[in-house]
């Protein structure tokens, strides 16, 4: 399938796809900043040697964290406890979720379109929910598929497999041939491709926040 080029947002209002299906981190909501300042908060508390720059963490955007932090230690030669990396890290996340902005571009598309809409996230369901909510667009999505939709044997099959999008697509009842997936990572562009979709790419140019040094000493604590 292939990557949509329109002039502008705008003009996917008229493209003929049946359904639309949509990213969460970066695509919905401008929170990619916020997950790389509880990666790397976490890996400074669990003293972790690893550097990942801007660039290559967002191009991991939508892959299972638990492969990420895996690669990242082996290609350190280092052990880590991914399981409790990722809790860790989520509970940060957690934290400063409730500062995240919306894309707006991408937000005010929704709000405008009228076909069946899907968000597939390899997020966790509770992070993605309040994403959706907080931007106001629990009634525009008639499905959400997250990564608790595609665990099995304790593995997740996040993106670039094509499992998200393809359950999204059947929750929706449309042929995955017709469905438009908007994303912001190659991993999501890989994901579409692989589910026979055509996509979208969000610029980062639409992006508000970019939250490497964010303060966590004025962040509450879950018990605050």
């Amino acid at each position: 399938m292939t990557e949509v080029h329109p002039a502008s947002l705008g003009q996917l209002h008229s493209s003929p796809h049946r359904a639309l299906i949509f990213d969460c981190d970066g695509t919905v909501g401008d929170t990619m900043g916020l997950h790389y300042a509880a990666w790397k908060r976490t890996l400074q508390d669990f003293a972790i040697p690893i550097a990942i720059g801007w660039d290559e963490f967002c191009a991991e955007g939508g892959r299972d964290a638990l492969l990420s932090i895996r690669k990242y230690a082996k290609r350190c030669g280092i052990s880590v406890d991914g399981e409790q990396f990722l809790k860790h890290m989520n509970e940060l996340y957690e934290r400063c979720l409730t500062y995240h902005l919306p894309v707006e571009p991408v937000v005010s598309f929704i709000a405008a379109e009228g076909r069946p809409m899907a968000m597939a996230s390899a997020g966790f369901r509770k992070n993605v929910q309040y994403v959706i909510d907080r931007n106001g667009l629990s009634e525009k999505f008639r499905a959400v598929v997250t990564r608790e939709d595609v665990t099995r044997d304790g593995e997740v099959r996040g993106k670039p497999e094509p499992e998200l999008f393809l359950i999204a697509a059947e929750r929706l009842a449309v042929d995955p041939a017709q469905c438009l997936v908007i994303g912001d990572s190659p991993l999501d562009d890989e994901a579409a491709e692989a589910a026979h979709m055509d996509f979208f790419r969000v610029p980062r140019e639409w992006w508000n926040m970019n939250l490497w040094d964010f303060d966590w000493d004025k962040v509450p604590r879950a018990e605050d």
